[in-house]
């Protein structure tokens, strides 16, 4: 029976895998913002970027590194000498290896043997821990792989570098793993390697699993989760940061060091710098997250608010309302409202105030909405393009010139 961990650490990859998402980029200021709110909110990792992608990255990471976050700083490298030379430039305390380790991945990604994927991963561990920072080791594709190679990893590198390895991390790269599956692998890894490895799921989003395979991966025994704020990642995103918050807390009753007060500045400031909006019907933080129109909903939450409510909204800082509309069935809450305005009335005057309300809003025009939402889609389209093919082609066709007028 796997004794499951009561204390989560999180790892967030916001700054990594969030700003990977297709059409996402931060500057360098953005990048500094979110890093101290990240560590201000209580994440234990920060999962900064990739140093071997380019010297600007370095320097923001760098950067990092010096506002002297409580947070620990990491960064994701492959298992090659020249990203592990970069991440250690760039003054990362932890260092991501990632390897694919399914097979699919192996053979036709890297072109590798099994036998050569595990040479080459222990090699890089130990140019790392070399290097003095500690080793987390990613398996790409885990949720595709055999396990067993995953465990003869892990032992291989538990045996030359029992004091580095600081997380083993299984990602479901794809997103295609149930609940139920994670769980079971993790339990099964767990008891294949013992109590000494921290286990840690990073889980995308492609079925809408993300966060329930990563709340299912701690009931299986992991320590530690990864998670991105608002869900931002690659395509479809990665387990969000109060979905699985708010899991831990409420579902499993697991303790963490996040502030859940700060959750929805966290939510905004990544909205703001990732041109996204909040979804109004994403959990947590969503803007219809904890409000409320329905007739038959209303009257029984003015009864006892655990009615529809079994997440409280001040957990997050967050106040639950009314909305009068289409879908109001009672005449008790026109009177709550004026009521709450000092106004005293009674029933068949409410329901006569009621019936008005309903007659607006089944003749307003729906023109402003339809209108607004194509706008709408067309900026977020536009802020997600990406740079223009037309450019690309532009500028290759400039480099050529220059190059033969030299």
């Amino acid at each position: 029976m796997v004794q499951a961990s009561t204390k989560i650490d999180i790892i967030d990859c916001s700054l990594r895998d969030g700003e990977q998402s297709p059409g996402i980029w931060f500057d360098f200021d953005e990048k500094l913002a979110l890093a101290r709110a990240l560590s201000e909110a209580g994440v234990a990792v920060l999962d900064a970027g990739f140093p071997a992608s380019s010297s600007e990255e370095i320097e923001i990471i760098q950067a990092i590194a010096h506002e002297d976050l409580v947070a620990t700083l990491g960064a994701t490298a492959r298992p090659i000498h020249r990203d592990i030379v970069s991440a250690d430039k760039a003054h990362a305390e932890e260092v991501f290896l990632f390897m694919p380790t399914s097979n699919l991945r192996l053979n036709t990604t890297l072109g590798w043997s099994r036998e050569t994927a595990s040479d080459n991963l222990t090699q890089a561990a130990c140019q790392a821990a070399e290097l003095g920072m500690q080793i987390g080791i990613v398996f790409e594709d885990a949720t595709r792989a055999d396990p067993t190679y995953m465990i003869e990893l892990v032992n291989r590198l538990q045996q030359v570098l029992p004091e580095w390895i600081e997380h083993i991390i299984i990602a479901d790269s794809v997103g295609c793993s149930k609940p139920q599956s994670m769980q079971a692998l993790f339990q099964q890894l767990h008891q294949a390697c013992g109590s000494e490895v921290t286990w840690v799921p990073h889980c995308h989003n492609d079925f809408g699993l993300a966060s329930a395979n990563t709340l299912a991966a701690v009931q299986g025994g992991a320590q530690a989760v990864t998670t991105t704020v608002n869900g931002i990642g690659e395509r479809a995103g990665n387990a969000d940061l109060a979905e699985v918050v708010a899991g831990l807390t409420h579902l499993l009753n697991k303790s963490h060091n996040i502030n859940p007060q700060a959750l929805m500045d966290l939510s905004l400031l990544v909205a703001l710098i990732s041109g996204i909006p909040v979804h109004p019907l994403k959990p947590v933080v969503g803007h219809n997250a904890f409000r409320h129109e329905s007739g038959l909903h209303v009257d029984a939450m003015l009864k006892n608010h655990h009615s529809y409510e079994f997440l409280p909204a001040d957990w997050v800082g967050r106040k639950r309302e009314y909305v009068i509309g289409k879908h109001s069935g009672s005449s008790a809450l026109v009177q709550h409202f004026l009521e709450q305005k000092g106004e005293s009335l009674g029933r068949e005057i409410a329901e006569a105030v009621l019936q008005r309300i309903k007659h607006k809003r089944m003749s307003d025009s729906k023109a402003e909405h339809q209108a607004w939402f194509k706008t709408y889609q067309t900026t977020i389209q536009y802020l997600l393009a990406g740079v223009d093919e037309e450019f690309v082609a532009n500028q290759y066709q400039r480099l050529c010139d220059e190059k033969n007028l030299k």
